[in-house]
């Protein structure tokens, strides 16, 4: 299993943050093949020698891709992943941390030993290597199978990857894991939750738009049906899922300080302006993975090649 991840990285403006990301890929050792870093337009210059502090284990395999333009993490993901020469992605935020080999080791094997496998799911844990108290992939404490991962902590086998088309760029970003995982299982390759608290994922509020975020999670929850949904179902679904999206943006004053109704005005006229093209893109779902997408939601199904 030596050499077959290549990490890949998004960073702007949290030069600080990705530098011990960096850091902590040491920890794989030999496992790692190469180190894809996307800087992604940062309003802010980057330090000369700014990765001195970065094991040469890890410099070494460090290949920086630089944007002009700042992309979404969509797109970003996507670029990166038509350079990475690896067999399997380690996808990772730049503000989290690789804390031990074993847990990545383990999905590794399962990736490389069951075919039936697309990607493992890792939970985001905090730095002394307990569970987060946020969203998880599966609330479980056992290996299972889940509906999707989080790009912060996730494994994905290239081949699949690639057969998928990668990433959905009209998302930009939120939710679009669950999308990618959706067709995932469509094309019948499942998706693994392991509970081994091995990447750590404490998320910086640098950089970070939170009313931006919100919007579109309301807005991309409307994207994925017009995308994926046989039209019987979006035809019914579709309406209460605009009156769903305004209901969570008005409640989620945390993030939008109650200043809701433009962000859904906004997220509407982007749905108008987006539909041509995700009608292009539409690819509805057999109705056999739908029901097994719901089915894993309730259940999580036990996963019993787990080490």
């Amino acid at each position: 299993m030596a050499s077959e991840i290549s990490a890949l990285i998004i960073c702007g403006d949290r030069l600080d943050e990705v530098t011990r990301c960096l850091e902590s890929l040491a920890k794989l050792g030999d496992l790692l093949h190469e180190v894809l870093l996307l800087k992604n337009a940062p309003k802010h210059p980057w330090r000369d020698n700014c990765f001195e502090s970065v094991p040469s284990g890890v410099r070494n395999r460090l290949n920086i891709i630089s944007s002009e333009k700042q992309v979404f993490p969509t797109t970003g993901r996507n670029m990166l992943a038509a350079q990475a020469t690896g067999s399997v992605y380690l996808f990772l935020d730049d503000d989290s941390l690789v804390l031990e080999r074993n847990g990545i080791e383990g999905g590794l094997n399962i990736l490389k030993t069951d075919t039936t496998v697309g990607s493992i799911a890792y939970p985001q844990s905090t730095e002394d290597g307990k569970l987060a108290p946020y969203m998880q992939p599966a609330p479980v404490e056992h290996p299972c199978f889940t509906c999707g991962f989080m790009t912060c902590a996730a494994l994905v086998r290239a081949d699949v990857y690639h057969k998928l088309g990668g990433f959905q760029e009209l998302l930009q970003m939120a939710h679009e894991e669950n999308e990618f995982c959706k067709r995932q299982w469509d094309l019948g390759f499942s998706v693994v939750y392991l509970p081994d608290t091995c990447i750590c994922h404490n998320p910086s509020p640098n950089a970070r738009n939170s009313s931006q975020r919100a919007k579109l999670n309301a807005r991309n929850g409307w994207y994925q049906a017009v995308l994926h949904e046989p039209l019987p179902l979006l035809c019914c679904t579709l309406l209460p899922r605009l009156l769903l999206g305004a209901r969570y943006l008005r409640q989620a004053k945390g993030w939008t300080e109650g200043n809701w109704f433009p962000l859904l005005s906004e997220g509407l006229q982007n749905l108008a302006t987006d539909l041509p093209a995700l009608w292009r893109a539409r690819k509805p779902l057999h109705w056999a993975s739908l029901r097994r997408w719901q089915q894993i939601k309730q259940d999580y199904p036990r996963y019993p090649n787990a080490a």
